[in-house]
C-alpha cells in the first residue's frame, strides 16, 4: 500500500485545486511545468476523499485536523493553538496519527472493493 502521508499530501493538493464541497474543478487549472507537488488522478482523489469523508462521521476532531493539516497546510502547533482549550502539538499529532491510520484502512478497503 502507498504511504498514507504521501497519499494524504497528494489528496490535499488535489482537493485544494477544487471548488465547492465536492472539490470539482470549475475550470482547468494551469500548473507550472516545474511543479513537483504530489497530485492524484481524479479517480484516486475521489477514493481518498471518500475515506476522509467517512472519517468525519467516525472522528469529527480527526477529520478537522486532517483537513487543516493536509488541505490547509497548518502545522500541528498552529492547529493546537487554534483549539479551545489550547492543546499541545503532541496531542494534535496523536489525533492526526489515529486519523491517518483510519484513512489508510478505509483506502485499502475501497481499493480492494474496486
Amino acid at each position: 500500500m502507498r504511504d498514507i502521508r504521501y497519499l494524504l499530501t497528494a489528496w490535499g493538493n488535489w482537493s485544494g485545486s477544487r471548488i465547492g464541497t465536492e472539490y470539482k474543478a470549475a475550470w482547468p487549472l494551469a500548473t507550472a511545468s516545474c511543479d513537483i507537488r504530489p497530485m492524484l488522478s481524479d479517480a484516486d482523489g475521489e477514493t481518498v476523499d471518500r475515506a476522509v469523508g467517512r472519517l468525519k462521521h467516525f472522528d469529527p476532531l480527526g477529520y478537522d485536523i486532517v483537513v487543516a493539516y493536509y488541505r490547509g497546510k497548518a502545522s500541528c502547533q498552529m492547529i493546537g493553538e487554534a483549539m479551545e482549550p489550547h492543546r499541545h502539538r503532541t496531542y494534535v499529532s496523536k489525533v492526526l496519527e489515529r486519523a491517518e491510520a483510519y484513512i489508510a484502512g478505509r483506502v485499502a478497503e475501497l481499493l480492494e472493493a474496486a
